[in-house]
C-alpha cells in the first residue's frame, strides 16, 4: 500500500520528489484496515488506490484489494499529512492547486482516534534497526506495524488472524531510539498496542487490533 500510494501521488503530481523541492513530505497519520482474508501465495489480485481530497490538512487515501472473482478481499482507508521538513509544520493541503475533491471512504467514515493502552509490566526496550528506517530518516510506517505483530508468540499466532487493526502514528521515530511494545488485552480479541520510546515513555504510535480465531 505504502508503494501503491507513492506512485499513484507521484501520477498526480504530488509525489515525493515535487514535495522535496519545496522542502515537504507525505506523513502517515491514521490507518483502518478490515480483512476479510488474506492473499495466499501466488495467488493474482489487484490493488486498487485513489485519493479522497482534502478537508484541508488531511488527504485522505483509500484502498482495495480485489480478488479474480471481483471480490473486495481487504479494503483500508488512510490519512496522510504533509509536512514542512524544516519548520515540522504541518502544510494546508488547500494550498495545492488541483488537489482532488473530497469523497467519502470505503467505509463511510475515516480513521479515528485510538486510545493508549493500560499496563504497568515492565517494557523490553529494543534498539531501532538499519533496515527500520526510511528514505525520510524516520522509523518506517510497515515496521511499527511488524513490530507490533512479532510481539505475540507464534502459538497465539497459530490460534488468531487479524482481521481489523487501526492505527494513530503521532511522533517520528528515529535512528538513535530504543522501542517497546505495550499492550492491553481488552478482551480476548480486542487488544490497544503502542510502540514507546524509552529516552522520554512517549507513544510513537498506538494501534488497535482485532483478532479472529482460526477454524480447526
Amino acid at each position: 500500500m505504502q508503494d501503491i500510494a507513492w506512485e499513484h501521488a507521484s501520477i498526480l503530481g504530488f509525489g515525493y520528489d515535487t514535495l522535496k523541492k519545496d522542502q515537504q513530505f507525505w506523513v502517515l497519520s491514521r490507518l483502518l484496515v478490515k480483512i476479510d482474508r488474506r492473499p495466499v501465495w501466488g495467488e493474482n489480485f489487484t490493488l486498487e488506490t485513489w485519493s479522497r481530497g482534502t478537508d484541508g490538512f488531511y488527504g485522505y487515501r483509500d484502498f482495495n484489494f480485489v480478488d479474480e472473482s471481483g471480490k473486495n478481499i481487504v479494503q483500508a482507508t488512510s490519512s496522510w499529512l504533509v509536512i514542512n521538513t524544516e519548520t515540522k509544520r504541518i502544510v494546508r493541503l488547500t494550498e495545492f492547486n488541483n488537489f482532488p475533491k473530497y469523497e467519502e471512504s470505503v467505509f463511510g467514515e475515516n480513521s479515528g482516534k485510538v486510545n493508549s493502552p493500560k499496563n504497568d509490566a515492565e517494557l523490553q526496550f529494543t534498539p531501532v534497526l538499519f533496515n527500520e528506517i526510511d528514505i525520510n530518516q524516520h522509523f518506517n510506517t510497515g515496521r511499527y506495524i511488524e513490530r507490533i505483530i512479532d510481539s505475540y508468540d507464534f502459538g497465539f499466532h497459530e490460534k488468531y488472524d487479524l482481521v481489523e487493526f487501526e492505527i494513530n502514528f503521532l511522533k517520528e521515530g528515529l535512528p538513535t531510539d530504543r522501542l517497546a511494545v505495550k499492550k492491553q488485552y481488552v478482551d480476548e480479541k480486542n487488544h490497544l498496542c503502542s510502540v514507546v520510546r524509552e529516552s522520554d515513555g512517549v507513544d510513537l504510535i498506538r494501534a488497535r487490533l482485532v483478532w479472529k480465531g482460526k477454524r480447526n
